[in-house]
């Protein structure tokens, strides 16, 4: 039996490999690394990157959460989270069930104030009350929209409430390690921004869909999606106010990571161009439009990491001494950040940096933190590269389940 600090993605890489038939030379090829890249990995000397899971996930004919080993049920269980999936996933499927004759929905406007406590906490990366509220709140609004009259305007608020709460239901699955259950989750949002008829809420839905593409390194059909995503803003009423500007620099700067994931700089740098002009037409930041933030931060920070994404480490590192994030900035994009700079660190060998990254963004965004794959990764090479670990990577280690 494998003990915890050596099962870490690239011991799961190197199981597959030899399970195909595939020399570490062979599966490189066919990832497009460097065979002496593959064996750090493999050996968890070098953090699993995102992109380099999607690049062997496809030759090794495997999912990508098998290799990622989520979901992570011990720490699940801990945080009692686990529990609540079922019940989230009976509520999703009943979406075309028509209304429950045991619910009596509330008026719309007492349900709005739930969504949107439900949307700043999930924002917040607050996923255990998330989580126990979600499928109630669910049932009780799909039980509403069945309520309600076709084709008018309470119609589409019914809708857009119950597009946010699926949206939430994707951030939770997701966020645990439940891809397949954010995938249903994901679909259920699209359906319900056609029936709101708001074309941002469907780029919205967009953008994560172009993510879910991105995980399985689908890098090409995930611009795709993105490009769609700017076609649907084009149809908004004022598509040059600070809504659709947001939301359309928010595309930007998906499409510039999915390039940086494909190793095309150019690309990168056209995209991140566009971004830069959104955020100067807007003018300051944009903390809270459609549950995500835009402006010159979130520019700074998708600088920071498309630079990391593209190897570019020194200069990554330079930037991001620049950066600084404005009060009320999501803490799941600075948890998110300081987590891709301890990979940098770990990369560079600066391992007292890289610990300092990684406390950071256990304290910004806990729950977040703890159930990124990219956490536990570069914990893991920092505790092997090690003959000694400090008490503090240790205590890091054990909290995120090594």
């Amino acid at each position: 039996m494998r003990h915890p600090a050596d099962d870490h993605i690239g011991a799961r890489i190197a199981d597959y490999r030899k399970i195909r038939h595939l020399t570490q030379q062979a599966l490189a090829q066919q990832a497009h690394l460097s065979r002496g890249y593959l064996a750090r990995v493999e050996s968890g000397l070098q953090p699993a990157t995102p992109a380099v899971v999607a690049a062997v996930a496809r030759p090794l004919q495997v999912d990508i959460a098998v290799l990622n080993g989520q979901p992570y049920l011990s720490q699940l269980q801990q945080d009692h989270l686990e529990q609540l999936i079922a019940p989230l996933s009976d509520a999703l499927d009943m979406y075309d069930l028509g209304p429950d004759p045991e619910i009596a929905p509330r008026s719309l406007a007492q349900i709005a104030a739930d969504v949107d406590s439900l949307c700043a906490r999930t924002y917040a990366t607050e996923y255990k009350g998330v989580g126990t509220e979600l499928p109630g709140l669910l049932s009780e609004l799909t039980t509403a929209m069945a309520s309600v009259p076709d084709a008018g305007a309470e119609e589409r608020r019914a809708a857009t409430l119950l597009s946010w709460c699926y949206w939430v239901s994707y951030e939770f699955a997701y966020r645990l390690g439940y891809h397949q259950l954010a995938t249903i989750a994901l679909e259920r949002m699209g359906w319900m921004a056609e029936r709101a008829q708001d074309p941002l809420l469907l780029a919205t839905r967009l953008s994560k869909r172009s993510s879910m593409l991105l995980r399985r390194g689908d890098n090409r059909r995930s611009l795709q999606v993105l490009e769609r995503g700017h076609r649907l803003i084009e149809a908004h009423d004022e598509p040059g106010s600070p809504a659709p500007l947001a939301v359309a620099g928010s595309l930007h700067l998906a499409a510039a990571i999915a390039a940086a994931q494909a190793k095309n700089g150019d690309e990168v740098k056209g995209h991140m161009e566009l971004a830069r002009k959104a955020a100067d037409r807007i003018g300051r930041e944009v903390p809270q439009v459609y549950w995500s933030s835009f402006g010159a931060a979130s520019v700074g920070h998708f600088e920071v990491a498309t630079l990391v994404e593209l190897g570019q480490l020194g200069p990554a590192v330079q930037r991001a001494r620049q950066l600084h994030f404005p009060a009320g900035h999501p803490k799941m994009r600075v948890g998110r950040y300081h987590i891709e700079m301890a990979r940098a660190y770990t990369q560079m060998g600066r391992t007292e940096a890289a610990q300092k990254a990684l406390r950071t963004a256990r304290e910004v965004a806990p729950q977040q933190a703890r159930y990124h794959p990219l956490m536990r990764e570069t914990v893991g090479a920092l505790v092997r590269r090690q003959r000694r670990a400090s008490e503090g990577l240790t205590a890091l280690a054990a909290w995120v389940g090594m």
